[in-house]
């Protein structure tokens, strides 16, 4: 299993003064919707992609559907779903604090022994963009880190480490 990365230089912003440092920034492949997936498993199975298609819709649902409750969603040994809360205004006295002091829910994902295991042998592979990417016969210059440098959406920040890997 090999991950693509690329190298993004950072700057401590709480250390303005000293010089950017070297950072490795995970390059992710293309997407793969969940009928590719079906259509995948179709292919070594005796199912049918609609099937699988039907029952992967239906089981995204539940998902759904049990985080609603509060309940936590065990994936076996790939991890856990549970949700969690923002807190948008603390209060000073626990009689004060009501509903409205909540910002939003959120989703939080524990990684399981599959994963974590996956993470621990993973082979590592610079990035290196291919021929195909070019733009009037000239290469596409790698992006920095004030680009999207990932190649999805979102701030250009790298994610956090996960401190239970």
């Amino acid at each position: 299993m090999m991950q693509n990365y690329i190298v993004v230089s950072r700057k401590n912003l709480q250390k303005p003064q000293e010089a950017p440092k070297f950072y490795a920034m995970a390059r992710s492949g293309r997407k793969v919707s969940v009928k590719d997936v079906c259509k995948r498993i179709s292919e070594r199975s005796s199912y049918s992609k609609g099937e699988l298609e039907g029952c992967i819709g239906e089981f995204l649902l539940e998902i759904l559907n049990v985080l609603s409750e509060g309940n936590i969603v065990q994936l076996g040994d790939l991890g856990n779903f549970r949700m969690s809360i923002k807190t948008g205004t603390p209060t000073k006295t626990e009689k004060e604090f009501t509903t409205s002091c909540i910002k939003q829910g959120r989703v939080l994902f524990y990684p399981g022994n599959d994963l974590r295991k996956l993470c621990k042998t993973m082979d590592f592979t610079l990035y290196k963009p291919d021929a195909k990417a070019e733009t009037d016969g000239k290469p596409k210059p790698p992006a920095t880190s004030g680009e999207n440098a990932h190649g999805g959406g979102g701030s250009g920040h790298s994610e956090a480490p996960d401190p239970g890997l």
